[in-house]
């Protein structure tokens, strides 16, 4: 399924892509440099292992930067592509660590994971649009894209992505929130195995990935 929606997002930007140079000079497309914070929210779908070993994942922040094109279709549908970079803070305590500060003592304490990953992003979305005034214009619509990993020991995954746009001649804002449409595995927290108080204990975990998202653009 992930190498489907991964290979649809690909192919849709592709003849996205193709056509934004004709287009700039028609002025059917309408081009815009993005940029914002987001929060990233991890949920737990399935766990088997020990109790006292399930991963502890945090909410996140970070933020993203891309080139945001709309095209519109009709006087009311409009399609639209994005191709950038996005960052994802991951922030999780995993197995145990075990140590010997004294002759005869054993302590334990959780692992702290902390790790910036850097992924390209590419997407493609459809859109009604409402008219305001002159030039402006609200988008709400739905895109579906993919997250590609360019970060060692970090991870792919494909995403759905509803969200809420306003455009004008000069400026974009943004609202959007993703889901990923599977579970997906986070390397160093879906799979461990470690020691604790004498005994193996062994961890296996699969993730829901949201990202609620706000942006500031300018058009170029």
């Amino acid at each position: 399924m992930q190498k489907k929606v991964t290979l649809a997002a690909l192919s849709a930007w592709a003849c996205l892509s193709a056509h934004v140079g004709a287009a700039q000079d028609t002025t059917n497309w309408r081009v815009y440099v993005e940029a914002g914070p987001k929060i990233t929210q991890f949920r737990t779908m399935s766990y088997s292992g020990s109790e006292d070993a399930q991963p502890e994942m945090r909410d996140t922040y970070s933020g993203f930067v891309d080139v945001k094109a709309f095209k519109p279709l009709s006087n009311r549908v409009v399609l639209s592509g994005t191709v950038g970079v996005d960052m994802q803070l991951l922030n999780f305590r995993t197995g145990y660590q075990e140590s010997f500060p004294a002759p005869g003592i054993t302590s334990y304490s959780r692992e702290h994971i902390s790790r910036l990953l850097t992924r390209a992003r590419l997407d493609w979305g459809i859109h009604y649009q409402f008219n305001l005034g002159e030039s402006g214009h609200l988008l709400p619509g739905v895109s579906f894209g993919q997250m590609i990993n360019l970060s060692k020991n970090g991870y792919s995954y494909s995403f759905i992505q509803p969200g809420l746009y306003f455009t004008n001649d000069r400026l974009l804002l943004s609202f959007t929130a993703s889901d990923t449409p599977y579970n997906v595995l986070v390397p160093e927290a879906s799979k461990f195995e470690s020691t604790y108080r004498g005994r193996a204990i062994s961890s296996e975990s699969e993730f829901r990935v949201r990202e609620l998202q706000f942006s500031v653009g300018a058009k170029f």
